[in-house]
């Protein structure tokens, strides 16, 4: 089965006692994403913190599990993060639009991303750092992380896989009706 090595690394108990030791007490896998970052092809993802789509009350319990497949370097789109950033206050929640059907697009009237040639004046100007990492590292941040990356111009692909885990109901946490994935 393809996704067999996925599962078991997601549900792996080297994993459960990582989370564990950071004092969750109910975690729950809200979302795994495989990310592609082609060579030469492969685009930003623009500023933002995870919990603005991963929502829960009566905190933000989002964290995030960001494994490296591949080298991530400066020149393959690595992951840029702004430092103490998980220290402040999430800057809003991504509300899915309930008077949209599940095919429509949901309601974003802010512009939470700036355009591609901003994200290298954001990293300078807001202080963003790099997070180079070898494949097989992972990285590990909570959704109040403000993070990017750039656009992979390198001949090497950057490919990643993701998990976002939020406490669950035994924990006391509530995930939000409102939020996009449901």
């Amino acid at each position: 089965n393809i996704h067999e090595p996925f599962l078991n690394y997601s549900t792996s108990k080297k994993l459960q006692s990582l989370v564990f030791s950071l004092g969750y007490l109910d975690p729950v896998i809200a979302q795994s994403m495989y990310i592609f970052k082609n060579p030469i092809v492969g685009g930003a993802v623009h500023t933002h913190q995870d919990s603005t789509f991963l929502y829960t009350t009566p905190k933000q319990t989002c964290l995030g599990l960001w494994l490296a497949l591949d080298d991530a370097t400066l020149t393959n789109g690595c992951l840029w993060i702004r430092p103490k950033s998980h220290l402040e206050t999430l800057r809003r929640q991504f509300i899915r639009n309930p008077l949209l059907s599940d095919n429509d697009e949901f309601d974003d009237d802010e512009d939470e991303h700036e355009d591609d040639k901003d994200n290298e004046i954001i990293s300078s100007s807001l202080n963003f750092v790099p997070v180079e990492v070898k494949a097989g590292d992972l990285v590990v941040f909570c959704g109040t992380l403000d993070h990017f990356s750039l656009p992979n111009f390198s001949d090497k692909q950057r490919h990643t896989f993701q998990l976002h885990l939020v406490e669950g109901p035994n924990a006391g946490i509530t995930w939000s009706p409102e939020n996009w994935l449901q």
